[in-house]
C-alpha cells in the first residue's frame, strides 16, 4: 500500500469510531430500547480500538 492509502484508511477508521460513538449516544438518549450495561464496555472498547488503529495507520503512512 502507498503511504496515502495508509493515511486514508486511518482517517476512515477514525470516522467509523465517531459514527459508532455518536449513534450509540443518540440511541441511548432517544431510542425506545435503552442500551444494556453489558454493551457499554463493548462500544467503548470498539471506539478506543478504532481510534488507536486509525492513529497507528496514519503514523505508518507518514513514516513510509
Amino acid at each position: 500500500m502507498t503511504p496515502k492509502q495508509y493515511e486514508e484508511l486511518g482517517k476512515g477508521l477514525i470516522n467509523l469510531a465517531n459514527m459508532i460513538g455518536g449513534l450509540s449516544i443518540i440511541n441511548g438518549i432517544f431510542g425506545t430500547n435503552h442500551i444494556s450495561p453489558i454493551t457499554i464496555p463493548l462500544i467503548a472498547y470498539t471506539v478506543i480500538g478504532l481510534y488507536f488503529s486509525g492513529i497507528t495507520l496514519i503514523g505508518e503512512g507518514e513514516t513510509k
